[in-house]
């Protein structure tokens, strides 16, 4: 797309010219979620991203049990598939030497993981979100906060090539990221803290033989394998953070010096493909919860909850908080619960269920372990996802999931 703004065909009405419901800052997977689930309940929002639509973003690919059943509850995993991406059925798990392959079962009633490019996930999700009468404007920046004078956020000022327009709303979502923008004009508050101390850095290759996904833990090393659409795999390494020179010195020495440091077969796979695109990644990201909403805002996504990539669980947590975000907000713009109640509820089980991935993740993250230990830490990450499949299944039915949910059983 190369127009500013998506809008339904059916809605001529100009973005910003009534107040909505909700503005949504940042339109990728966690803010175009939201919108979504908010639009099915017939709440009028608006998103607003600084990117082209379509456009591609750093990610850690793999979406986890927890992650597909919520897109199979929202009726969007069959557009997944249809689109060509590789179901994932065997994940190996690598400790030093020894290889673990585990064949997954149907639990959840699913039975096989995913990972889209974000250029496909973030693009199905948007349209999802545009057929139930969410707006979009793309490659428009959101430029302050509006409030009133009791300090409740009101709306937000944004720029576009139509210039700079207030956009009066009830909540703004902050759906901008880990440096996200709305988290610091409302002065959330940002605890339980991990330093940043990994680095992780991909690319796409073509012709290296994978049979499902793969993550390998070497002392001192991780790296994997994700296929991924048109015939891709996705290649991924990490390191300690203060070893990330040797990389920005030497990207493709380091890079396959890392791989086979991980696992002799690993840099022999990848040896016998095709690189086909640049190194993409991060030196670091720290972790964190901040404060999840406050007078007139929320928080979701990476903007109120970051963990570091090596659990892969980024995507699958969006999509989690995504629900638990719209729940409140729905609950709170119907007149079913106070807004300082809703928005509680959301931080407590948001909180309850991403502490212990967001301290496993931090032990991964450290290298502090050896083989053993990495197992065992995936281990705990493997029954918090499960607690977070019961979590999500358990939840009362509401209007934005059940028909969804029964076309989709």
């Amino acid at each position: 797309m190369t127009s500013d703004m998506y809008i339904p065909a059916a809605d001529s009405r100009r973005p910003g010219s009534a107040n909505y419901d909700v503005v949504v800052v940042g339109g990728r997977v966690a803010g175009a979620a939201t919108a979504l689930l908010l639009a099915r309940c017939g709440h009028r929002v608006l998103v607003v991203d600084r990117e082209n639509a379509g456009s591609d973003t750093v990610s850690t690919h793999t979406i986890l049990r927890l992650g597909v059943l919520q897109l199979k509850r929202w009726g969007l995993l069959d557009r997944i598939v249809e689109v060509g991406t590789p179901p994932i059925r065997r994940v190996t798990l690598g400790f030093g030497s020894e290889l673990v392959p585990i064949d997954l079962s149907d639990d959840y009633g699913v039975d096989a993981l995913y990972a889209p490019r974000r250029t496909t996930l973030d693009a199905i999700v948007v349209e999802a979100a545009i057929e139930a009468g969410a707006e979009f404007l793309h490659r428009t920046r959101m430029v302050d906060l509006l409030a009133d004078k009791q300090g409740r956020a009101r709306g937000v000022l944004i720029d576009n090539s139509q210039g700079k327009n207030e956009i009066k709303a009830r909540f703004v979502v902050g759906a901008d990221g880990v440096w996200s923008r709305i988290a610091s004009l409302v002065g959330a508050v940002t605890y339980h803290n991990h330093p940043v101390t990994n680095s992780v850095y991909y690319a796409y290759y073509r012709g290296v033989p994978t049979d499902g996904v793969y993550f390998q833990f070497t002392t001192g090393a991780t790296a994997g394998l994700i296929p991924t659409n048109d015939d891709k795999t996705c290649v991924y390494v990490g390191w300690p953070q203060r070893e990330i020179q040797g990389f920005r010195t030497d990207p493709e020495a380091a890079f396959t010096e890392q791989l086979r440091r991980s696992h002799p077969n690993l840099a022999s796979s990848v040896g016998a493909g095709e690189r086909v695109s640049s190194f993409r990644g991060t030196p670091g990201l720290p972790g964190f919860l901040r404060q999840a909403g406050g007078p007139g805002w929320v928080l979701v996504g990476d903007a109120g909850y970051t963990k570091d990539p090596v659990s892969a669980h980024g995507i699958s947590d969006a999509l989690r908080d995504a629900e638990f975000c719209a729940r409140a907000l729905d609950e709170v713009l119907s007149d079913q619960a106070s807004e300082e109640a809703a928005i509680a509820r959301y931080q407590q089980v948001r909180d309850r269920l991403s502490v212990p991935i967001l301290d496993q993740s931090a032990q991964l993250a450290s290298y502090r372990w050896d083989e053993a230990g990495a197992s065992a830490l995936m281990r705990n990450i493997g029954q918090s996802i499960k607690d977070e499949c019961d979590e999500m299944t358990s939840l009362p039915s509401w209007s934005a999931v059940g028909n969804y949910l029964t076309m989709a059983s």
